[in-house]
C-alpha cells in the first residue's frame, strides 16, 4: 500500500467515525484523523452570543467543501435542517414558527391540562459542516438577545436541548409514550411511571449551557435531568445541570458559577427556594455543608421559562472542593439510606444509631467515644438551624444530608465522622395555626416529618448529657448573636443579591422576621433546657484591633467597631479565648476577670447578674509593658 493509499484509509476510517458520532448527536465534540492534523473545520458565525440593542443579519462562514445546515429550535443540524444560503436574520425570537408550548403533566388531570407558552425572547442558532460522505463538524450553538436591555445586568442561563430529548416519547420532561399509551387505553394494570418521576444516569440529556451577565461568561456541553421531588409534577420543571466530561467538555464547569471564592463547581439545580438559598447563603460560617446560590433568569431553548434559584448540588465533587476528602473516598447518606446502597457504607451510618442504642448517652466516656463517630457539633449546628427557621419539614429520615470519609487520613475532614449539611430547607407551606416567627419548633408535630423535633431519638439520647445540653444552648446563642442580628442579615441578603419583590417578600422582612422570630426562640429554647438564668450582655473588646482577637464559644466576634455585645443565659459559662496575631502576644485580661486567671489565653467564665465585660490585652514582642484600658 502507497503513502496516497494509506491517506485515503485513514481518512475513510476518520470520516466513518464522526459519522458515527454525528448520528448519536455528540455535541461539540471535534472528530479528528487518526493520523495527522486534519480537522473538519466548523462553521464561523458573524456574531458573537450576547445582547444587542437592534435586528441583525448573521453571516455565517461556510468551510471549504462543505454545506452548512441550521436550525432555530434547539435540535442538533442533520441534512434535513435548513440549508444556509443566506444571511439568516436575528430579531425578538426571530426563526421559530411557533411558540414552545407544554403540557401541565399532572397525572391525574393528563387529558384536561391547559398549555402554557412561553414567549420567545431570544434565538438559538446551531450551525455545523456537513462534508461529503455525511462527515459533521461540531455544532456551533449561539445565544441571541435582541431588546433585551431589561435582563442585560440579571445572571441568565441559557439552555439548549434538542427537542426530542425534552418533549419526545422518550423526552425528559413529559409523561412519555408507555404512560401515554396506559392512559388512552384500558389502563390495565398499574399507570407507568412517567418520564418525569424517572431518576438516573439513563434520564439525563445532552445540552449546551451557557451563562450570561451583560456578555456570554460561559458556553459548556453538559448534561441535564428533571430535578426534585414534588415540583416534577408541575409546569414548571426544573433542572439539574452537571459538567461530563463525555459530553466534549470538563468534569468542572470553565467558570466558577457562584464566584471564585466559593471554588468549582461540578454540578447545580434550577429550583424553587428563596428560603432554602437564604438560609443557606446566611449561615455559611457554621460546621455545616450549606450550598451556595445565586438567582437566575432560565431560558430553554430561547423561550423565557422562569426565574429560579442556581444552587450547588451536593455530590462526591461537591464535598471533595469543598473538604479536599477524594471524591473516591467519600461516604453520602441522604434521608438515612447511603446513595451508594453498599451494605458496608449503610453499617456505617447505622453505626450511630446502634452505638446511641447500646450506651447511656450521660455517661461523659460514651458522649466522647460518640463524638468519634459523628461530628456532634455539625449536628448541632444543623438542628439549631432547622429550629430557628421553623422548618418542620425534616426527620432524622427526610430531608437530611450526611457524609463522612471512608477511610480516615491525615486532612482535617478526614476523621471518618459523619458531619450534616442543610437540605431543602424551603419550611412547609402550611398553616399551623401561629406566625412562622411563633411556632415552637421544638414542640410542634409536623404533618409530613412525624413528631416534635425533642421526640426524636438521636436527639432525646443527646439530651441526657450536660454537655450537650450546654453545647446546644451555647451554640443557639453564639448564631442569635452573630448570623440572626438583623445586620447580618440584611448584610446577607444584600450580598446574596435577589430580587426580593420577584419572591413576594416585603422589603422589610428582614427587619421584622429576625427580632421577632430571635424573642419568641430564645424562650422555647429556656423552656426546652429548664434553664432559670436571665440573659445578661457579654462585651468583649481587644487593646489593639491589628494585634489580634477573640473566640467566643463556636464564633469569632467581629471586633471592628472596637466592642462587640451579645446576650446569653447566666445558666451556662462562656469560654472565651485570646489570639495573638504575628507579631503580638497575649499580655492578660483586663474587666470582669476571676481572680487567679488574669493571664490565662483560654477563659471559661460564669456570667454575672449586670453582665460580663472583657478585654483582650496585647503588647508587641519585645514590649514587657502592657497597657491596658
Amino acid at each position: 500500500m502507497n503513502k496516497t493509499e494509506l491517506f485515503k484509509l485513514l481518512f475513510m476510517m476518520a470520516a466513518a467515525a464522526a459519522l458515527v458520532l454525528a448520528i448519536g448527536g455528540g455535541i461539540n465534540r471535534q472528530p479528528r484523523q487518526g493520523a495527522g492534523d486534519f480537522v473538519f473545520a466548523a462553521p464561523e458565525l458573524s456574531a458573537e452570543s450576547g445582547f444587542y440593542a437592534e435586528p441583525f443579519e448573521l453571516e455565517i462562514t461556510v468551510p471549504e467543501g462543505a454545506l452548512v445546515y441550521y436550525t432555530l429550535d434547539g435540535s442538533a443540524p442533520r441534512e434535513d435542517s435548513r440549508l444556509y444560503t443566506e444571511p439568516v436574520a436575528i430579531s425578538y425570537g426571530s426563526g421559530r414558527e411557533s411558540d414552545v408550548t407544554y403540557i401541565e403533566n399532572m397525572q391525574q388531570d393528563w387529558m384536561n391540562g391547559e398549555g402554557e407558552t412561553h414567549s420567545n425572547l431570544a434565538t438559538v442558532i446551531r450551525a455545523a459542516a456537513v462534508y461529503e460522505g455525511g462527515v459533521t463538524s461540531d455544532i456551533v450553538t449561539a445565544t441571541y438577545f435582541v431588546g433585551q436591555e431589561k435582563n442585560r445586568d440579571h445572571l441568565i442561563v441559557s439552555l439548549v436541548a434538542d427537542p426530542e430529548d425534552l418533549f419526545g416519547d422518550n423526552g425528559i420532561y413529559v409523561t412519555g409514550r408507555a404512560y401515554d399509551e396506559w392512559y388512552l387505553g384500558d389502563r390495565a394494570g398499574d399507570a407507568p411511571t412517567p418520564n418525569f418521576f424517572q431518576h438516573g444516569e439513563e434520564w439525563e440529556r445532552p445540552a449546551v449551557m451557557e451563562l450570561f451577565q451583560g456578555k456570554s461568561l460561559l458556553q459548556q456541553p453538559v448534561g441535564i435531568r428533571i430535578q426534585g421531588a414534588s415540583m416534577r409534577e408541575g409546569a414548571n420543571k426544573r433542572f439539574s445541570v452537571y459538567a461530563r466530561k463525555k459530553y466534549g467538555g470538563s468534569g468542572w464547569f470553565d467558570t466558577p458559577i457562584f464566584g471564585f471564592e466559593a471554588g468549582r463547581t461540578h454540578s447545580f439545580m434550577l429550583r424553587s427556594g428563596f428560603m432554602n438559598g437564604y438560609i443557606q447563603y446566611l449561615v455559611q460560617d457554621r460546621d455545616i455543608a450549606s450550598a451556595q446560590s445565586r438567582e437566575v433568569i432560565v431560558y430553554l431553548n430561547g423561550a423565557l421559562w422562569y426565574i429560579t434559584i442556581a444552587q450547588e448540588k451536593y455530590s462526591e465533587k461537591y464535598f471533595q472542593e469543598k473538604y479536599g476528602v477524594d471524591e473516591d473516598n467519600l461516604v453520602i447518606a441522604k434521608a438515612g439510606a447511603v446513595e451508594s446502597g453498599r451494605a458496608e457504607e449503610q453499617a456505617m451510618y447505622q453505626a450511630m444509631y446502634d452505638f446511641l442504642n447500646t450506651h447511656d448517652m450521660s455517661d461523659p466516656v460514651s458522649y466522647e467515644g460518640l463524638d468519634r463517630i459523628m461530628d456532634i457539633q455539625s449536628y448541632i449546628d444543623f438542628s439549631c438551624v432547622n429550629l430557628y427557621f421553623a422548618n418542620l419539614d425534616y426527620n432524622e429520615n427526610k430531608n437530611i444530608y450526611c457524609w463522612r470519609a471512608r477511610k480516615a487520613g491525615y486532612g482535617e475532614y478526614e476523621d471518618g465522622r459523619w458531619r450534616w449539611g442543610l437540605y431543602d430547607m424551603d419550611l412547609e407551606n402550611l398553616d399551623y395555626g401561629v406566625r412562622m416567627e411563633e411556632i415552637n419548633t421544638f414542640t410542634m408535630d409536623t404533618h409530613y416529618a412525624g413528631g416534635a423535633f425533642n421526640t426524636r431519638p438521636m436527639y432525646v439520647a443527646l439530651k441526657q448529657n450536660p454537655l450537650f445540653c450546654r453545647q446546644f444552648v451555647l451554640s443557639f446563642m453564639d448564631m442569635v448573636n452573630t448570623d440572626f442580628t438583623v445586620e447580618r442579615a440584611a448584610g446577607a441578603m444584600e450580598d446574596w443579591g435577589v430580587t426580593m419583590e420577584w419572591w413576594g417578600m416585603p422589603a422589610d422582612w428582614v427587619e421584622n422576621f429576625f427580632p421577632a422570630r430571635t424573642e419568641a426562640i430564645t424562650g422555647y429554647l429556656a423552656e426546652e433546657f429548664g434553664l432559670t438564668g436571665t440573659r445578661q450582655d457579654v462585651r468583649l473588646s481587644v487593646s489593639d484591633a491589628e494585634a489580634g482577637y477573640l473566640t467566643l464559644n463556636t464564633i469569632t466576634p467581629d471586633l471592628s467597631e472596637g466592642e462587640w455585645t451579645g446576650s446569653y443565659f447566666t445558666d451556662y459559662p462562656v469560654t472565651v479565648t485570646a489570639v495573638a496575631n504575628e507579631g503580638y502576644r497575649f499580655a492578660g485580661w483586663s474587666g470582669d476577670v476571676p481572680e487567679g486567671v488574669s493571664g490565662q489565653q483560654v477563659l471559661t467564665v460564669e456570667i454575672p447578674e449586670g453582665g460580663l465585660k472583657l478585654q483582650a490585652v496585647f503588647q508587641k514582642e519585645g514590649d514587657r509593658q502592657a497597657k491596658t484600658r
